[in-house]
């Protein structure tokens, strides 16, 4: 687990510095795309020096990587961001974060690959109203569906539980990094087609932009990428997803404690509930039987 809590710190502390950013002169489309890209560079040129075993993918498995990578990656970034520019950043989390109830159905009913476990019942429901708390301050009114958000935040959730659930599989058969260097490198063709490398030479960005890009890349997706599939692999993907609701919680501390934004009691509380969600998730209940059977040896 704590692999999944150092990519969400990740994560969350980047949120930050990406307002930072689009507040300042970078588009929020190439920051976006950067991230993926400068990601899969780093990773592809290290593994072709050091391990090029990395990237034996089986040619029936390319569609699979291809969909975590497009669908998973940059569907998920891009519906993310178009929803908080339609609506509001609260509605953008709060409907993201609601993938591990989907996750959950779907490993237990569909896949069978978990069992249907009360704590883990309970935490998601803390996870989710501290979520709530968190984010919106307590004002159903900061959630706001309208025009495209009414599309854009239910395929944000969505692909967000399609990457958790398919990179979970894909995990089971291949490393870490060939995961990572597939559905990256998958990502980076995406955004090629959506910004290609023309229309990014046109904006006449400098050294020392390229420079942020590369900084920014390697704390809000090299890295917590890294941790979280590291995590993903130990963990079910119910769990990897409740514990990926403390993000909304550090990205609201960073910028409370960076940036000077408040930070209301209700949010406290939220902030509380979600920890607590976490916290809840180690939780291991002993049989009753084995309670009774220590008390009478006890005796």
């Amino acid at each position: 687990m704590l692999f999944v809590v150092l990519a969400v710190s990740l994560w969350g502390g980047s949120a930050s510095l990406a307002k930072y950013l689009f507040l300042t002169r970078y588009d929020p489309l190439i920051v976006t795309q950067t991230r993926s890209s400068l990601s899969f560079l780093l990773l592809a040129a290290y593994f072709l020096v050091t391990d090029r075993s990395v990237f034996r993918v089986k040619l029936a498995d390319l569609y699979k990587f291809a969909l975590i990578g497009i669908v998973g990656i940059a569907a998920t970034n891009f519906t993310y961001y178009f929803t908080v520019k339609e609506s509001t950043v609260a509605t953008a989390i709060l409907v993201q974060n609601a993938a591990p109830v989907i996750v959950m159905i779907y490993s237990v009913a569909v896949t069978k690959d978990e069992d249907f476990n009360g704590i883990k019942v309970l935490s998601l429901v803390f996870a989710l109203f501290g979520c709530f708390l968190a984010v919106s301050g307590g004002s159903i009114h900061e959630v706001n569906l309208t025009g495209w958000a009414l599309l854009t935040a239910p395929a944000s959730m969505l692909t967000y539980a399609f990457m958790l659930l398919a990179s979970k599989r894909m995990l089971r058969d291949y490393r870490v990094w060939t995961m990572l260097v597939a559905a990256l490198g998958f990502a980076t063709l995406f955004w090629l087609f959506v910004n290609p490398p023309w229309a990014v030479v046109a904006r006449g960005y400098t050294m020392q932009d390229w420079g942020v890009f590369l900084g920014f890349a390697v704390v809000s997706i090299l890295l917590p990428y890294i941790f979280f599939a590291q995590g993903l692999r130990l963990l079910e993907a119910t769990t990897a997803g409740i514990v990926t609701t403390l993000e909304p919680v550090i990205a609201i501390i960073v910028a409370w404690i960076a940036l000077g934004e408040s930070m209301n009691h209700v949010q406290i509380a939220g902030t509380v509930a979600v920890v607590a969600s976490v916290l809840l998730l180690q939780v291991r209940r002993k049989p009753l039987a084995s309670i009774l059977k220590r008390g009478r040896h006890g005796q």
